[in-house]
């Protein structure tokens, strides 16, 4: 979105997430099932599985959504 920032945390989750949602579109894509399944379960370990799961589902990644503070700042 613009004029917000994301902190170097939210950077380096949202590149994880996409990184790992584009591995699984192509596991799925060359019918890896077993690995697709190790990188599933890797998600959930690392309580990211929600977010992997959302990206692959909607393509948006953690922090393109809207949040009522930014509503604020007249970029709505």
């Amino acid at each position: 979105m613009p004029g917000h920032r994301l902190t170097q945390s939210e950077y380096a989750l949202q590149t994880v997430v996409e990184h790992f949602g584009d591995l699984l579109f192509s596991l799925e894509k060359h019918h890896l099932t077993h690995t697709y399944q190790v990188v599933i379960h890797f998600c959930e370990l690392e309580n990211i599985n929600y977010l992997v799961l959302r990206y692959l589902n909607t393509g948006a990644l953690p922090f393109e959504e809207y949040s009522e503070d930014w509503l604020f700042d007249g970029e709505v």
